[in-house]
């Protein structure tokens, strides 16, 4: 634009601006507003600016309450822009804008504020915040435990990735130095100490199950839609569909064991009808809603790509002239690659169409001669040494070796953590310029994303709701880095699922007349279960007292039915003393299986397991009739994720190799054999401890360790928690061993990570 015609823009935008401003009587309408300024933003970033224009825009940022979109213009612009001389007009503003600030360049918005401000010391404060994928919920949660000065608290994040991620912000955030921080659930924990507890939902259920004296002063609990099956984002993800119980046992806990309370969750709508469920919770348990879904701090701008012509779309332009879905995506990538926002993400449906469309990119980009071509020479090294720990780890053969190579990364639940990891930094470091991903993406990872491609409205075999929709098209833009996201749907109906009607979140063990698992009828109030499911709890407590089991015991491992533990206790009441002490010495020389040993423990188990994959790895028998299982456990114990795969490999291509290892230890290792087996030690400990009249805790048993090596790769404290962060398996083998011939087998990269952790966690 001219400056006439920039001047001409400025001022009818600032017209429309204030006029949306006095009409702004509800949240939806601020929304309006936000967006509005947000767009604004977007376009005059490009505008050269005058001193007049300069605090026009200043005044508008703080208008709608996000001056942070001035910081980001003043940042894209290098900094260049300066206020020549102020008058006493733009104090008001400026003070405003310090109230906003908390640390040292860090600030709230508006909204923000607002719920940090609900939060007082006389009161019992209990929140459900629900708000988009870019309000800063964590955020806020730090600054409300710095202003409330608790002293037990506990964070419970979805996954282990953003446990270990908010683990290491704590560890450099001065104020939580005298703080005893958490991560493991069988740490010793003094009362006497202020402590930080950062767990998932399963750890702290694990936690409570171990020690059920604490009580504490503030829980957040995150992505607490969970809790509702049909909001379950990712049927690929390990354990994912079944984790909803995990969330509603932790979450009655949670209402159990803390004066003050935050639930947060992106995108939820709660409904008006008193009688829900969701609405039931709530009036039982004292929460008040604030909900800011319509906040959207960074703009969406969504094309549709579904027909063979040309589009015209934010300042890019291209023609569809083939009708093939994958013809589309190249074409919308080449126009991207040649604008100055080819950062993308592409969501898919399935793994292995993630592993299709990287087979195509590579095609495209080998006939498009697009090279890697790495400005950040910093990590530019890095880069290349970690592609070549992938060659010889994994195989050259590995598609997402190959993808890594054209600047294509994969994102999905079966790529191990540290792999995804990388991904994500040099993704955000523009190394690569493309992550092609399933659902994962949208679990609270922050990526610099621009653009957001959808290639399915659907997650495996599920329509998209409107709630995962929205998730996934929040993952477009990131605050502070754009004021806009840009989501293409090709050849779907993403569109109008983001524009239909929310479903309702609901809460079962609220709900009379919902169908009710077995856990949650043990752990729902009488008031809500049916006169025969009252009658089922009756007779399952009544039968465990039967049997000897006492409450506490009865307790444990709340995700697993009573009448499962009364089947398994059964079968350990008719063990013999010496297939008791097989056992419980299932290991040999500290991490070594006993093969015979642990097929015993197997047949103790197998009956109540529901898990089909894990009971079919039990009964395929090899020929020595040991099972399938027991053979690949023993591989995993000798050599972690690498011996099986060494295993697998034999047997398979590359992609399927890696996909049976990952499903094998991230989701039959790490999420259900070691829930059994944890249940195992508990209740034989526990009979023999009656049988001798001593305490359990006396009893020695290295199924402990095994669940240990399953779970982490490790037994030592130090290395459980560095196993959360995302490490290679040998960096985890030699932090537990300390064997020096471990260390001396490092390769490059693992060298690189070592040197790096021993820094990062003061090793």
């Amino acid at each position: 634009m001219y400056s006439e015609e920039q001047a001409s823009y400025l001022n009818s935008k600032a017209e429309e601006i204030i006029k949306l401003k006095y009409d702004c009587d509800t949240l939806e309408k601020e929304g309006v507003l936000i967006k509005c300024v947000c767009n604004f933003f977007d376009i005059i970033k490009d505008f050269d600016l005058s001193q007049t224009q300069l605090k026009f825009l200043y005044k508008f940022s703080n208008l709608i309450g996000v001056p942070q979109y001035y910081e980001m213009l003043l940042e894209q612009k290098n900094n260049k822009l300066k206020f020549e001389n102020i008058h006493l007009n733009d104090f008001s503003n400026m003070i405003y804008n310090s109230s906003l600030a908390m640390e040292e360049n860090k600030a709230f918005h508006k909204y923000q504020k607002i719920v940090y401000e609900q939060f007082h010391q006389e009161n019992q404060n209990r929140f459900f915040l629900t708000a988009p994928t870019s309000f800063g919920k964590t955020f806020i949660v730090t600054q409300i435990i710095k202003k409330m000065k608790y002293k037990n608290i506990v964070l419970i994040f979805p996954t282990l990735s953003l446990l270990a991620e908010n683990y290491i912000k704590l560890l450099n955030d001065d104020f939580f130095s005298d703080y005893k921080i958490h991560t493991l659930s069988d740490e010793d924990v003094n009362n006497d100490d202020k402590n930080l507890f950062i767990y998932t939902p399963e750890r702290f259920l694990s936690m409570t199950d171990k020690s059920n004296r604490f009580k504490f002063d503030f829980i957040f609990m995150d992505e607490i839609y969970k809790i509702d099956n049909q909001f379950i984002m990712d049927n690929e993800t390990v354990g994912e569909n079944e984790r909803d119980l995990s969330f509603r046992v932790a979450l009655q806990l949670v209402c159990n064991l803390s004066k003050d309370i935050l639930l947060a969750g992106p995108y939820i709508e709660i409904t008006k009808n008193n009688t829900s469920s969701i609405q039931n919770f709530f009036k039982d348990n004292s929460f008040e809603v604030l909900s800011y879904n319509n906040i959207e701090i960074v703009n969406k701008a969504i094309l549709n790509i579904d027909e063979k012509k040309s589009y015209h779309f934010e300042g890019l332009s291209f023609e569809v002239t083939s009708k093939p879905s994958k013809n589309k995506l190249k074409t919308l990538l080449k126009t991207l690659y040649e604008s100055e926002n080819k950062s993308s993400i592409i969501y898919t449906d399935a793994r292995h169409k993630t592993e299709q469309i990287a087979k195509w990119l590579i095609q495209f980009k080998e006939e498009s001669n697009i090279n890697l071509d790495i400005v950040n020479l910093k990590l530019k090294e890095k880069f290349y040494i970690f592609l070549d720990h992938l060659k010889h780890a994994f195989s050259e053969d590995w598609i997402l070796y190959k993808s890594l190579q054209k600047g294509i990364g994969i994102h999905h639940g079966y790529i191990p953590k540290y792999i995804q990891k990388e991904i994500i930094e040099f993704f955000n470091a523009g190394i690569l310029d493309t992550i092609i991903s399933t659902t994962t993406i949208t679990e609270g990872i922050n990526t610099s994303a621009k653009n957001m491609i959808v290639m399915s409205d659907k997650k495996g075999n599920k329509t998209l709701k409107k709630f995962d929709a929205q998730n996934i098209a929040g993952r477009a833009g990131r605050f502070m880095h754009h004021f806009k996201g840009f989501v293409f749907a090709v050849d779907n109906n993403f569109n109008q699922i983001l524009n239909s009607e929310s479903e309702e979140l609901k809460n079962l063990e609220y709900d009379k007349n919902a169908t009710k698992s077995e856990v949650d009828v043990m752990m729902a109030s009488e008031k809500y279960l049916t006169d025969n499911q009252k009658s089922t709890k009756k007779q399952l407590l009544q039968k465990a007292n039967e049997l000897g089991l006492d409450l506490h015991i009865v307790e444990k491992f709340k995700t697993i039915k009573l009448s499962d533990k009364i089947t398994l206790y059964e079968t350990i009441l008719k063990l013999s003393s010496y297939r008791k002490q097989q056992i419980r010495n299932v290991l040999n020389f500290g991490r070594y299986l006993n093969w015979d040993n642990f097929e015993i423990l197997l047949t103790s188990i197998y009956q109540i397991i529901e898990n089909e994959d894990l009971k079919n790895l039990i009964e395929k028998k090899t020929k020595k009739n040991f099972s399938f299982l027991t053979v690949k456990v023993a591989h995993y114990l000798s050599d972690g994720f690498h011996g099986v795969l060494k295993f697998e490999l034999e047997r398979k291509s590359p992609d399927s190799a890696v996909k049976e290892t990952s499903k094998l230890t991230f989701n039959i290792f790490k999420y259900h054999l070691v829930k059994y087996l944890g249940l195992l030690d508990v209740l034989l400990r526990y009979n023999i401890a009656k049988t001798d009249n001593c305490d359990m805790d006396e009893i020695s048993s290295n199924l402990t360790s095994l669940i240990a090596l399953l779970e982490y790769s490790c037994t030592n404290s130090d290395a459980k928690k560095i196993s959360d962060y995302g490490v290679p398996f040998k960096v985890i083998k030699y932090l537990d061993s300390k064997d020096i011939n471990v260390l001396n087998k490092f390769d490059k990269y693992e060298y690189l990570v070592y040197e790096h952790l021993k820094s990062k966690f003061k090793i």
